[in-house]
């Protein structure tokens, strides 16, 4: 019974997953996700240091380090042999440096998590607003037309079609009043900025004040290039780019790049709508991914040193 299972679950992984697929982790795309199966799966070479590690290195300022420990690693004849002091003081200092880094990563991505929540809650709370009201409005429609139609049928049995018409007259003025504001409210949905500044007041380069605590790291790297870049481009350009491709940032005055950043203090003057939010958990989710790719380089920079 057993090998039947395991001859069933053979036939299913290759029916579903193509060859190519299955191959070496050079072979998958890179995307971001692909970044992380190749470096999961295709560990740095004993000779060198990725892209991606030789770029946290330098962020780190450890690169000479980095390269001092491999050099030392390659030299060995018995890679079992007991570490020399150099070699541990090196893997102490290169260890340290990572551990932080990634610790960074987590904070702001935590950061990002309640910039999220909070914009997902007040989305909710204004969407249900705005389904209140027009609940309202539907509901006070289908009544007057039902109540005016049953009078105005009345006075037509009467044969008092004057009147009747009259009444059907005045129904459908109001229901078309209750339709105009139905409309009118269908694209409400505002309220006070109240929020605290989130991480895109960084992306905008908005002015701010002192932060509490610095996150310098995570600063220079999206405010670099990609090691594979080959417009030179940094990350923070390309996601600008990309809102403005994808018309999510249609206008970089700085009014509305406050209202998106949420910058305060200038943002409590201004209001806020479902849309506006909408762009804002979208560039949220975005700036989150550009961070978290600085732990592609972190990992490799692990494997690079045999510190993992």
């Amino acid at each position: 019974m057993t090998r039947a299972l395991l001859v069933v679950l053979v036939i299913f992984v290759q029916a579903f997953y193509p060859t190519n697929v299955m191959a070496e982790a050079s072979d998958v795309p890179q995307t971001f996700a692909g970044r992380y199966i190749a470096a999961a799966n295709n560990p740095s070479s004993p000779s060198g240091l990725t892209p991606a590690a030789r770029e946290a290195a330098s962020l780190l300022g450890i690169l000479p380090k980095v390269e001092r420990l491999i050099q030392i690693r390659n030299s060995k004849t018995d890679p079992d042999s007991v570490p020399t002091d150099e070699e541990m003081d090196l893997k102490v200092d290169v260890l340290d440096k990572v551990l932080g880094a990634s610790l960074e990563v987590r904070m702001i991505t935590d950061r990002i998590d309640r910039e999220l929540t909070w914009s997902f809650a007040i989305m909710n709370m204004l969407q249900s607003k705005r389904q209140r009201n027009l609940n309202i409005l539907f509901t006070a429609n289908f009544l007057e037309a039902g109540i005016l139609g049953v009078i105005a049928g009345g006075y037509f049995l009467k044969k008092q079609d004057q009147t009747g018409i009259e009444i059907l007259l005045v129904s459908a003025s109001i229901g078309l009043g209750l339709t105009a504001l139905s409309i009118m409210g269908s694209r409400s949905g505002k309220r006070k900025i109240d929020g605290k500044t989130t991480i895109l007041a960084d992306v905008f380069h908005l002015p701010q004040p002192e932060p509490e605590h610095s996150f310098g790291l995570i600063t220079r790297f999206l405010n670099s290039p990609q090691p594979d870049s080959s417009d030179n481009k940094t990350r923070i350009e390309i996601l600008v780019d990309n809102w403005k491709e994808h018309r999510f940032l249609r206008k970089i005055d700085e009014p509305n790049l406050v209202r998106l950043a949420s910058a305060q203090p200038e943002a409590r003057k201004m209001k806020e709508n479902i849309g506006l939010i909408s762009t804002r958990i979208h560039m949220l989710s975005d700036t989150q991914l550009s961070v978290e790719q600085l732990d592609i380089g972190l990992l490799e920079l692990l494997r690079a040193t045999k510190l993992d």
